[in-house]
């Protein structure tokens, strides 16, 4: 049966966390994942799959991954809207 709660954030999937986070809070980081996703990754330290879920946008396989839900539907809506300024009222 799958739970009906998000658990705790695991230590493994920390860094994956942490990087969504600040893509959600630090408007010129994100400004420059938009630019270049794979420049704004190469380095840390995350999983193939995370990465591939980041640069992928996916919702879905970020959670799978570990992210925390909340966390990765925001930062899809923030690159949206920098991305798609128009896009404002539909959220």
């Amino acid at each position: 049966m799958t739970p009906l709660h998000y658990g705790y954030i695991r230590p493994e999937v920390l860094r994956l966390n942490r990087f969504l986070f600040r893509l959600r809070g630090d408007g010129e980081f994100r400004k420059r994942f938009l630019k270049d996703p794979k420049a704004a990754v190469a380095g840390l330290d995350l999983t193939e799959v995370e990465r591939a879920a980041i640069l992928a946008r996916d919702v879905a396989g970020l959670v799978a991954a570990g992210a925390h839900p909340l966390l990765a539907i925001l930062v899809k809506i923030y690159a949206d809207l920098d991305e798609r300024p128009e896009m404002y009222e539909y959220y």
